[in-house]
């Protein structure tokens, strides 16, 4: 439903002024630099800073849907759970309270009485955002309420928010660490079938006001359902920084498909040598390194690489579903990177798709939610065909179950 989109796309926007907000203003940004000093947390805390703003982000999101749309606030499923217990046991469950008075009186218990910095926190997130765009106002398109879930990654790479690094250079529009790595993930999926129905990625740091050292962020969105399928524009490249699209794959590329070299790929920095060897037969140099699985996503949906590969069971469900959505309705999806290897195209003609409605069995905690087969973007099936042909003919057999 094209009014659900609308308002994810205005609570991604406060999350990311939020996100903000913790770095550019004085009173929060010294409570989240106390998270760089190891072993010099401040005891009194109920929970550390970092915490309280992925949950403050996470509330925010699922109140504001909430009052919009009664009912789904409790289908709205992420990482952090916002009860908290401070040093003297008292049990402190954060919420968006009424009236911004309140809401700095709860921000007060959890930050010991930190006035300033709950009054702050307290102003953005009581704030209101108003967030529209032509191609969304264009559609009108309802779905069933009562089908949807959402997945919610509040901060998307964590590491990289905390360390704050802004001076970050870019290889081709592709940038290895620093903020620019930060999203804010909400994807929409079908409860009955899994299938990722909308989603919106936010990236709060894209630019930075060198005067007065304010952020400028970009939101991405898409939705796909019942042969509809409509996304944002991109906007365009800004001179200078390289980030010319790098993307072969949704050009009409079948002339050079079949030789190697002619995809490119990011990739996490901890991928498996095995795959990275294999990778470098059919990518040449054309592999590129990145932070956070979500930015890794958004850099397939901006058309920087073809392709977004991970091998490992390490993202998760939250991590993946609004990509995956903006994806499906640019005409391209997110498979199971280990059954990809496993399936024989010429009797299986569907790709292995990620689904988000079942739990993982004989999981626990966090496990429940893995993406357990790894997983590869892409932005398009028959290219994808392609490459997934070139990648094992250059992975020996017995790696596709190492």
């Amino acid at each position: 439903m094209s009014a659900i989109l609308r308002e994810l796309l205005c609570v991604s926007e406060k999350a990311a002024n939020i996100a903000r907000a913790c770095r550019q203003q004085e009173a929060l940004f010294q409570l989240l630099i106390e998270e760089k000093k190891e072993g010099e947390k401040n005891k009194k805390f109920a929970v550390d800073f970092k915490t309280l703003a992925d949950v403050l982000v996470q509330e925010v999101i699922k109140q504001n849907m909430e009052n919009k749309f009664p009912g789904l606030g409790k289908k709205i499923f992420g990482e952090e759970s916002n009860e908290f217990t401070n040093d003297l046991g008292e049990k402190i469950t954060l919420r968006l309270c009424p009236t911004e008075e309140e809401t700095v009186e709860l921000l007060s218990q959890v930050l010991n009485g930190n006035k300033l910095a709950s009054e702050a926190l307290a102003k953005v997130v009581h704030q209101d955002v108003a967030f529209t765009d032509p191609t969304l106002d264009s559609v009108e398109i309802t779905i069933p309420q009562d089908i949807l879930g959402i997945w919610v990654d509040p901060i998307d790479s964590t590491y990289q928010y905390i360390k704050g690094s802004a001076d970050i250079k870019s290889n081709q529009g592709i940038f290895p660490s620093g903020l620019q790595c930060v999203t804010i993930l909400i994807g929409v999926y079908d409860i009955q079938t899994g299938v990722p129905l909308m989603g919106v990625i936010n990236q709060p740091f894209v630019s930075q006001d060198l005067n007065t050292l304010r952020w400028k962020g970009q939101c991405y969105w898409g939705l796909s359902y019942m042969g509809t399928n409509i996304y944002s524009r991109q906007p365009p490249s800004s001179k200078g920084n390289g980030s010319e699209p790098r993307s072969q794959l949704t050009e009409n590329t079948s002339s050079q498909a079949g030789s190697a070299h002619h995809f490119s790929a990011v990739i996490s920095t901890s991928e498996k040598e095995i795959i990275k060897a294999a990778l470098a037969r059919v990518c040449g140099d054309r592999i590129f390194r990145a932070a956070g699985a979500g930015y890794k996503s958004l850099c397939v949906v901006q058309g920087l690489v073809d392709v977004y590969i991970f091998s490992e069971d390490t993202t998760f469900k939250w991590d993946s579903c609004a990509a995956h959505a903006i994806l499906r309705a640019m005409g391209g999806g997110m498979v199971d990177f280990k059954e990809c290897l496993g399936r024989n195209p010429q009797t299986e003609l569907d790709l292995p798709q990620l689904v988000y409605h079942v739990e993982n069995k004989g999981a626990s905690g966090v496990d429940r939610w893995a993406n357990k087969g790894g997983l590869i973007a892409y932005r398009s099936s028959k290219q994808l065909e392609t490459f997934l042909s070139l990648l094992m003919q250059n992975l020996a057999p017995a790696d596709a179950h190492t």
